[in-house]
């Protein structure tokens, strides 16, 4: 999946729910305080979706 200026870096697979938990801050900061298009809508459903699978995985954040 390429990327756009407005999206940022496309996101692979977070190996952790720390790093999907980032890459859904990262997005949700870049778009500020304006209305969101469908687009921009739909990738963060999909770092959401992302976020959750690697918690059902059992993934954790603890050292």
């Amino acid at each position: 999946m390429s990327s756009t200026p407005e999206q940022g870096p496309a996101v692979s697979r977070p190996q952790t729910p720390a790093q999907a938990n980032e890459a859904l801050r990262a997005f949700v900061r870049a778009h500020g305080d304006r209305p969101w298009s469908r687009a921009e809508l739909a990738e963060l459903d999909r770092l959401r979706s992302l976020w959750r699978a690697a918690e059902r995985h059992g993934m954790t954040t603890a050292a």
